[in-house]
């Protein structure tokens, strides 16, 4: 994409970066289009404006948590986000060329998922064919899904403690029946150390972190992965 530089490159890039960022936070979805109006083929990269709507997410988040906004304010922030997310397909048709499929969803349990939805949409921007499972989805559901669509990773989250056991017992059996898959984790009660000990290939902090990680991960396909399963 390229915008109509006038002076300081550097600082009119920023500026733009922020416009994109700040659109996010607006609560007014319709104001994305204007700011992609402005936007003409060329000089900024595909991953530095996914960057800057991803920003903007994750304060909305910060925000929503320290009741600044409220959850109907927060819902047209991730409407915003997807609507950027469909204009930068638009702009960008070699983002949507990556082969890489990926099963998502919360694990059964756990009913939030607005911070999955937003890393679908970054998912979605980055390239990847995503298959959205939702909310509290079962184990067999994950393993049926991964059956149908033969996709290289999967992606499970929570927000909350109780279900950690669950996703561990969908890792293991993800393990036992589709080894070459790998799985990267993420939600509040997680960190990296705990994502290993339950078996996970990546962890991603936030959704800022999520392309990085699941290039790592699947960087990773080639390699064996030794990690013990419960018997059973």
């Amino acid at each position: 994409m390229h915008f109509p530089l006038e002076e300081g490159e550097t600082v009119a890039k920023s500026k733009i970066l922020k416009n994109i960022e700040e659109v996010m936070l607006a609560r007014n979805p319709a104001q994305v289009e204007k700011v992609f109006s402005k936007l003409d083929a060329g000089s900024l990269a595909p991953e530095e404006i996914l960057g800057a709507m991803t920003a903007g997410m994750e304060k909305a988040r910060s925000q929503l948590k320290e009741g600044k906004c409220s959850i109907p304010e927060f819902l047209l922030c991730i409407d915003a986000f997807r609507r950027g997310v469909g204009q930068l397909k638009k702009a960008n048709a070699q983002v949507a060329a990556k082969k890489d499929a990926v099963v998502i969803g919360v694990v059964e349990g756990d009913v939030h998922d607005m911070g999955k939805n937003i890393v679908v949409g970054v998912l979605e921007a980055s390239g990847y064919r995503v298959i959205d499972l939702g909310k509290d989805v079962p184990r067999d559901r994950f393993l049926e899904s991964l059956e149908e669509t033969k996709a290289s990773l999967l992606a499970l989250s929570t927000m909350m403690s109780t279900p950690l056991e669950n996703m561990r017992d969908v890792i293991e059996w993800v393990r036992r029946l589709h080894p070459g898959v790998r799985i990267l984790v993420g939600g509040a009660p997680l960190d990296e150390r705990l994502a290993r000990s339950i078996g996970a290939d990546g962890y991603a902090e936030g959704a800022a972190d999520v392309p990085g990680e699941v290039e790592r991960v699947l960087a990773r396909l080639a390699r064996p992965v030794d990690i013990p399963v419960a018997s059973g």
